[in-house]
């Protein structure tokens, strides 16, 4: 889990090779976005670099908040 602008992150690996699905509570709605991009999947829990655990909080909120305009 990492939070970003107060709102939850969570990614999980979806049903194809290279498939991620992010998971977060934006505004009190549930959203759910699919992501082929692996570098967010693997520094967004990972805070060992900073500056790459910070980018991949970015693109994942960013994500939530563009699904969460087409809701």
């Amino acid at each position: 889990m990492a939070k970003f602008r107060k709102t939850e992150l969570f990614i999980r690996r979806g049903n194809g090779y290279g498939q991620y699905v992010i998971h977060a509570t934006y505004k009190g709605r549930e959203v759910k976005v699919h992501t082929t991009n692996s570098e967010c999947y693997d520094w967004l829990e990972d805070d060992s670099n900073k500056i790459k655990h910070k980018e991949a909080k970015r693109y994942a909120y960013s994500a939530v908040i563009n699904a969460s305009k087409n809701l």
